[in-house]
């Protein structure tokens, strides 16, 4: 985060702590004696030592009274921020990883959402780093984020969105502008994912980046329409790009053949669907309401903003408008775009399903 006190909030309390983490290691190891007092250190080198630790606890205190009014209850930013070092340290077996890191290994054991997060990166990043089988060669060793475990790719999406939204808030609370390193963020959460082919995995990694991305401010931010009784809200029904199973190898063929020519959408019992002519988007829309038939309608694409592959038709993706109006079947097949990016190939693909994550139909009056 850009945010001065943010980013030495951890890296400094993790530095005052160690002093702190010593001293309980010590007090935990030590053999006491007779008389209760560890025979290594005297009696008013515990008490110096206790009142540090009580002193940084109240100053660790006050820090978090301070970042409440931007976090939920169960985000603690400071902590949270130094999960992926410790998780480093702890798969790297240091042995001074339980020292430099006391005061974190207290909260983990009392905070079930910090506990949690820890537990979904370690394994993530376990993964990454002792892979099971046999790796893939992929020349001087790199490793790209199509050979990286899709679910630790998941949880990089998720995390990225996680820090857009603390951005934002803090932003927000301190009345000044952090969108573009918002929405840098958002952007690189949805190139992550275009590389998970399960679906499921990808629909988890983006779950929050609709609601992210309309906490931005200003005139180019995207933002969902009213809504109303002849409003209706798609998302796309995300495919696998990966080989279908199937009793005949040419039903297969022609499914994933199918399933590359459109993006389905769904909203409640109304279906529809993207298809691509070349360069052009068109969106086919079927059996929407009697409200709606005999009118022109609106489209709206609330994460266009994130984007800058797709040339809308009318020039604003918030209010495009059909070139047709709805047929008296409820039918509608309109052009809302151009663009570069390929159904055929799967990562755009992907990309292009991420951007349609939410596309809203409006009828006009």
């Amino acid at each position: 985060m850009d945010n001065e006190y943010t980013n030495k909030g951890a890296s400094e309390l993790r530095g005052d702590y160690r002093k702190l983490g010593q001293w309980l290691q010590h007090v935990l190891s030590a053999p006491e004696n007779s008389e209760g007092i560890e025979s290594t250190e005297s009696a008013e080198q515990i008490l110096y030592s206790l009142d540090n630790g009580i002193e940084m606890a109240t100053a660790t205190m006050e820090y978090d009274t301070q970042l409440q009014p931007i976090m939920d209850a169960d985000y603690h930013l400071p902590f949270y921020q130094q999960l992926p070092d410790f998780c480093m340290v702890l798969l790297k077996q240091d042995p001074q990883a339980t020292v430099a890191y006391a005061p974190l290994l207290f909260h983990l054991a009392g905070c079930r959402s910090c506990h949690t997060a820890y537990l979904d990166l370690y394994s993530s990043l376990r993964a990454a780093i002792y892979p099971q089988g046999t790796r893939p060669l992929l020349g001087q060793g790199t490793r790209t984020l199509s050979a990286t475990p899709h679910r630790m790719l998941s949880h990089l999406s998720q995390t990225l969105i996680s820090q857009a939204e603390a951005i934002l808030q803090q932003a927000h609370r301190e009345h000044s502008n952090n969108d573009a390193a918002a929405r840098s963020l958002l952007q690189l959460a949805m190139r992550v994912s275009t590389h998970i082919v399960q679906s499921s995995l990808r629909r988890q990694a983006l779950q929050d980046l609709v609601r992210v991305a309309t906490l931005f401010d200003g005139p180019a931010a995207p933002h969902t329409p009213a809504t109303t009784a002849s409003t209706h809200i798609y998302s796309p029904v995300l495919a696998t790009t990966g080989a279908r199973r199937s009793g005949r190898a040419d039903s297969a063929l022609h499914a994933s053949a199918v399933d590359r020519a459109v993006i389905n959408l769904q909203s409640s019992g109304l279906d529809g669907s993207l298809v691509q002519r070349g360069q052009q988007l068109e969106l086919h829309l079927r059996k929407l309401p009697q409200d709606l038939r005999g009118s022109f309608v609106r489209i709206a694409v609330p994460l266009a903003g994130l984007s800058e592959q797709v040339r809308w038709q009318g020039g604003d993706p918030q209010a495009v408008r059909s070139l047709v109006a709805v047929d008296a079947q409820g039918s509608l097949v309109t052009t809302i775009g151009e663009t570069d990016l390929k159904f055929s190939n799967p990562e755009e693909r992907n990309m292009l399903e991420a951007l349609f994550l939410q596309l809203t139909v409006q009828g006009e009056h």
